[in-house]
Order: C-alpha cells, then sequence, then structure tokens
C-alpha cells in the first residue's frame, strides 16, 4: 500500500508540474491575445515578430519565462525592449493552472475553470492597456460559464443564470446612478459583462465579497498613483477622449482588472470564510 501511495504521489506531483508548464505556454498564447484582439488582427497569423523591426520571434525566442530572461528582456536583433508584462503573463497562468490542478485534479471542472481563469487574464491584459473589455471575450464566457454549471451535478445552471443577471445587473445600476449624480460615465458595458461572466461561473453568493475586493483593489491603486504623483492610464486614452476639464485624465482608471482579480480569488476562496475573515478585520 505504501508503495501505490507512493507511485501515486509522484505522478499526482509530477502532473502538477506539468500543469504548471502547460499554462506558461498557455500564457504565452494568451500575450498574444493581448496584444492582437484589441487591434482586431489574426491570432494565428502572421508569426509573432517584434513590433520594432519587425524581426520574426525563432521558436528558442518564445520559450516561456526563459526566453526574455536570457534575451534581458530585449529584442535580438535590433535590441529595443520587450515589456515584462510577457513573462508576468506567463508566470501568472501557469501559477493559476497549477493552483487549480491542485483543487479540482483531474475532473470535468478543470477544462472549465482553465477557460475561466485564461478569460481573466486577457481580459485584464486587454483593460490595462487600452482600457476596454471586449464582448467577443465575456460573452463566450458567460455561455462557457452557464454550461460549466448546466453539466456539473454540484451546481446549478438556474443559479449561474442569476449570477450573471444579478453581476450585471449590479454594475448597470452603478453606472446609471453614477451618470446622474455626475453627468459622467464611470465604467463601461464591458465591465458590465465582465461581472455578470463572473456571476455565471461563481454563483450570486460570491458576488458580495469580489465586488468587496475589485473595490478594495481600485481604491487602493487609485491612492498609491495619487500619492506617488503618478498617473498610470491605458495607453490610448488621452484628453481628447475625456469630457469634462483636464483632470478627469488623472481620475480615468480601469476596473476590469480588479474585478478579474476578485474573480480569481473567490474561485479558489470559502465565501463563508472569507466572509468570516472580512468580519474579523472590521
Amino acid at each position: 500500500m505504501r508503495e501505490v501511495f507512493s507511485y501515486h504521489t509522484v505522478f499526482s506531483q509530477g502532473f502538477a508540474i506539468l500543469t504548471f508548464l502547460f499554462g506558461s505556454i498557455v500564457g504565452s498564447f494568451l500575450n498574444v491575445c493581448i496584444y492582437r484582439i484589441p487591434r482586431k488582427k489574426s491570432l494565428v497569423w502572421p508569426p509573432s515578430a517584434c513590433p520594432s523591426c519587425g524581426h520574426m520571434i525563432k521558436w528558442y525566442e518564445n520559450i516561456p519565462v526563459l526566453s526574455w530572461v536570457f534575451l534581458r528582456g530585449r529584442c535580438s536583433t535590433c535590441r529595443s525592449p520587450i515589456s515584462v508584462q510577457y513573462p508576468l503573463v506567463e508566470l501568472t497562468t501557469g501559477f493559476l493552472f497549477f493552483l487549480s490542478y491542485l483543487k479540482w485534479g483531474l475532473s470535468y471542472d478543470l477544462p472549465f475553470v482553465l477557460c475561466y481563469l485564461a478569460l481573466l487574464i486577457v481580459i485584464s491584459g486587454i483593460d490595462i492597456t487600452h482600457q476596454i473589455v471586449p464582448h467577443t471575450l465575456t460573452i463566450p464566457g458567460v455561455l462557457c460559464g452557464l454550461a460549466y454549471n448546466w453539466i456539473s451535478p454540484e451546481r446549478s445552471i438556474l443559479l449561474s443564470f442569476a449570477g450573471f443577471c444579478l453581476g450585471a445587473g449590479i454594475l448597470l445600476i452603478a453606472i446609471i446612478v453614477f451618470f446622474l449624480v455626475t453627468k459622467k460615465i464611470g465604467m463601461g458595458g464591458g465591465d458590465v459583462m465582465l461581472f455578470g461572466m463572473i456571476g455565471s461561473y461563481l454563483g450570486p453568493s460570491s458576488l458580495a465579497p469580489v465586488l468587496f475586493i475589485a473595490s478594495l483593489g481600485g481604491i487602493s491603486f487609485f491612492l498609491i498613483m495619487r500619492l506617488s504623483g503618478r498617473r498610470r492610464i491605458a495607453e490610448t486614452i488621452t484628453k481628447d477622449d475625456i469630457r469634462g476639464d483636464e483632470e478627469d485624465l488623472e481620475r480615468v482608471i480601469y476596473f476590469g482588472p480588479f474585478l478579474a482579480l476578485g474573480g480569481a480569488i473567490m474561485l479558489f476562496a470559502d465565501n463563508n470564510l472569507f466572509i468570516q475573515w472580512v468580519l474579523g478585520w472590521l
């Protein structure tokens, strides 16, 4: 029995490592999605190339994380800097896939969970760089969340649909109220669909903790940027895109990544334990 258990443990640990490696490879593809989807480019053609000099990236220059380290974060041809986003996305994806395997193992849950996490990563990356949350990602995400809860004997598609409606409805009402009070639009329809997608996966009971984490993260980010004197906004937003006074440019922040952060945390966390932990700090 000990020998069998030992073999099982070694197999499980080995598969967990393979899951991390697989996740880092998927993360490399997610970087392609982050770059190309908002630019409406094909995800499969042409092959990846340096945006500065057009150098076609060879296979050994595209090894997750390691290639960036060996190249010292620069193109091998023109030496233009390669954003640290690339290894960070690869490491994050690998780590989240690793955690997913530890929690769900080789079950029917795993592919749905991995799809959910991959969508959250891509949406966050696009929102940070372009301040948009594409419906081409959130709508398939909602359908995937509904399908996940439909086929799972431990879940309910009705609760999944309720989570979508409640999540999207909460942010939609918040946008309307904010507009009536300030005559400005604080969030976009992409954030509405993103929160609805999270609700379709996690159900209505997780929405309050997700919103708490997202709000806390967004407020902390805003305060840090203000105190440091920096203005970190999406690269495609200019003063011409902002209505009102010039100070509005400083108030533009992205909420999608913080919703995604909350959605990822509550995927792994227990609702009741999380609420108890929060109440213990209050």
